[in-house]
């Protein structure tokens, strides 16, 4: 039986209120059986030093996934080796499953999709769903036939970037993170330094 599935990808270092504001949004606006938090291993545009543990990543979307229903998190990158592509990923999950699947990012994953590793295969995977970050325009530049939903809210204006250089300033990411994921960055001194 085919599903009708989210996908959102990324390093999630860490989850934050944006990730799951999407997601929320996407599954309830567009009638989605579920969504799958999938964290990548070894995203291809960070270092290696640069991330904290797949461990501690994965641990925090389970995390952040708790108690939200129809949101969950999802191992299936667990199995890459190397470079974790987007475009391989869809590409295997379409193989393992006929779900109809959406891909969802903010405007800034967006403008950065030509930079991504073959983005014309990746338009014929899934139908992409765009959200509004503060000061990028929603335009995808990338030749091929697309299908993208455009939301006009929630904006987010909350990153895995701004939340881990807060760490390190001693700076509150209460309302940034969910509960539980607040709890274990704390409990394991993660982004201090």
């Amino acid at each position: 039986m085919s599903n009708i599935v989210g996908i959102l990808g990324g390093s999630f270092d860490p989850p934050h209120v944006g990730h799951m504001a999407m997601a929320r949004a996407a599954k309830d606006t567009l009638g989605l059986d579920k969504v799958l938090l999938m964290p990548a291993p070894r995203p291809p545009h960070k270092e290696a030093e640069d991330l904290s543990s797949w461990e501690d990543r994965l641990k925090m979307v389970e995390l952040a996934c708790e108690g939200v229903d129809g949101v969950e998190v999802s191992r299936h990158e667990l199995k890459t080796t190397g470079a974790s592509y987007t475009v391989d990923m869809l590409q295997k999950y379409r193989e393992l499953s006929d779900d109809t699947v959406y891909f969802i990012m903010g405007a800034d994953s967006l403008r950065d999709l030509p930079g991504w590793h073959n983005p014309e295969k990746i338009l014929e995977f899934v139908t992409i769903v765009v959200f509004p970050r503060d000061d990028v325009a929603p335009v995808l530049e990338v030749q091929g036939d697309a299908s993208v939903v455009v939301f006009e809210t929630p904006s987010i204006d909350v990153s895995s970037s701004d939340i881990r250089k807060n760490c390190r300033q001693g700076v509150s990411i209460e309302s940034m993170v969910p509960g539980a994921v607040l709890e274990y960055i704390l409990d394991n001194s993660l982004y201090t330094r």
